[in-house]
C-alpha cells in the first residue's frame, strides 16, 4: 500500500487554520475547517469538488475547490462562469466580499456568509474524482 504524501499548504492557510482553531463559532464551523484542511492536505481534485451548489441556497452562491487548495467562488444559476472569482487558497476565498463582487446585497465576506447559515449549504461528498475513480 502506498503512502499518500501530505500536500504543503500555503502559509496564509496554515495561519488561518491555526487562528480559527481558537475561534470557532459553532461545531459546524469546527467541522468545516477540519474537513477542508484534510481535503487540502490529502485529497487532490482534478475534476473539481463542488462544496456549495448555487441550486441549494437562495443567494445562488457556489464554491468549487480545484486541485488541492484553489477555489472558485461564484454566483448565479446557469451563469456559465460569468460571475465568479478564482483564488489560490482558502484564506483568499473566505476574505472575498460578496457585496463588492455584486453577488449579494448584504455586506458579507464569504466566511461571514458561511457563518450566517452555520455551514448548512456545504456538502463534503462532491469530489468528482472520488465519484468517478473511487
Amino acid at each position: 500500500m502506498s503512502k499518500i504524501n501530505k500536500h504543503k499548504l500555503w502559509d496564509a492557510d496554515e495561519k488561518l487554520f491555526a487562528a480559527m482553531s481558537k475561534n470557532y463559532v459553532s461545531a459546524n464551523e469546527r467541522n468545516f475547517f477540519s474537513i477542508i484542511r484534510h481535503k487540502q492536505e490529502y485529497e487532490v481534485t482534478g475534476l473539481n469538488e463542488l462544496l456549495v451548489s448555487e441550486y441549494e441556497n437562495q443567494d445562488e452562491i457556489y464554491i468549487v475547490r480545484e486541485y488541492y487548495e484553489e477555489y472558485v467562488v461564484g454566483q448565479g444559476i446557469d451563469s456559465d462562469g460569468e460571475n465568479e472569482v478564482h483564488v489560490m487558497n482558502l484564506s483568499e476565498a473566505l476574505a472575498l466580499n460578496l457585496k463588492k463582487l455584486g453577488f449579494i446585497d448584504r455586506d458579507l465576506t464569504l466566511l461571514e456568509w458561511l457563518r450566517e447559515s452555520d455551514y448548512r449549504y456545504v456538502n463534503y461528498q462532491r469530489n468528482w474524482d472520488k465519484a468517478h475513480h473511487g
